[in-house]
């Protein structure tokens, strides 16, 4: 493991800090999944997560799609799978595998985090919807990104209480307890066949930071490397750690490294998801051995 040459990391790290966006924290992941009832019950039963609730049928009817909120601690996932053609669950499974399809922020503001990124030269999917309930307000708007399909959302609460829109509460949490301790979601780590459009994206529009960076490959593609045979699996790879210093969260980026590029697994995760993207979520947890032997 080692360090080279890092000419983008430099000129990174030397570019002025942007205004922060105001990003309290990472509120909620979304998957797009071919079959809810298998993902429920490996999140409720095998991670002991609980589903703490579902999209209305108006919201499936009109989304084409179902979807339900599972929570281990504030890690927060919606699943959603499609009804039929033509809702967004639908498009991203007709292009890619299962995965994840939209991260949603919440921001202190969200006038100024629309503002800021317009400003940037972000590409704004929709204007700032706002909605309210008998608690308060919730505003919110989309964004395209370089991690391939997936999307993010900005959202500002003023006591709004459901998660979305169309979201409804049930009235006991239904499947796991959280016995592993689950705290949040730690880390979002992506893979790209080239990571400088993403890294100069992340640091010019979110304003975001570098906080790491490594390359290395795993031994066994390097010992079969010597010998002229590439390994039929390995790691090699350049990641680079941006990171939002406000709300603490960290988003791994990867890309394959050479002269094991076809090898590595960032590129084929990337030929396998059929383009760049979300390749894991890390989730925080108090003694990471006992929670790898449950």
């Amino acid at each position: 493991m080692g360090r080279g040459e890092r000419p983008l990391m430099n000129a990174l790290a030397a570019a002025s800090s942007a205004e922060p966006l105001g990003i309290l924290r990472l509120e909620a992941l979304t998957y797009y999944v071919h079959e809810l009832p298998r993902v429920r019950a490996f999140l409720t039963e095998k991670l002991d997560f609980e589903e703490i609730g579902k999209a209305d049928a108006p919201l499936e009817l009109r989304g084409k799609q179902e979807a339900a909120v599972f929570q281990a601690g504030n890690a927060v996932l919606v699943v959603c799978a499609p009804h039929g053609p033509g809702g967004r669950a639908w498009r991203y499974l007709r292009k890619h595998p299962e995965g994840v399809g939209t991260l949603s922020f919440a921001v202190e503001n969200i006038d100024h985090a629309f503002k800021l990124i317009e400003t940037r030269g972000g590409t704004i999917i929709n204007d700032i919807e706002r909605f309210q309930d008998d608690h308060g307000t919730l505003a919110m708007f989309s964004i395209t990104t370089p991690f391939g399909d997936t999307t993010f959302r900005f959202l500002e609460r003023r006591g709004y209480k459901p998660l979305f829109p169309g979201f409804v509460m049930h009235p006991t949490p239904q499947g796991g307890h959280n016995r592993f301790g689950f705290g949040a979601i730690d880390h979002v780590t992506s893979n790209f066949q080239t990571m400088s459009p993403a890294l100069l994206w992340m640091k010019h529009v979110m304003g975001w930071e570098p906080f790491w960076d490594v390359k290395f490959h795993t031994e066994d593609v390097a010992h079969h490397g010597i010998h002229g045979i590439h390994g039929t699996h390995g790691s090699g790879l350049k990641s680079v750690v941006m990171w939002d210093p406000d709300s603490g969260l960290k988003f791994a980026c990867n890309e394959p490294l050479r002269p094991f590029f076809k090898n590595s697994q960032i590129n084929v995760f990337s030929e396998d998801h059929r383009g760049d993207g979300v390749q894991h979520a890390a989730l925080s947890a108090p003694n990471i051995i006992e929670t790898v032997k449950g």
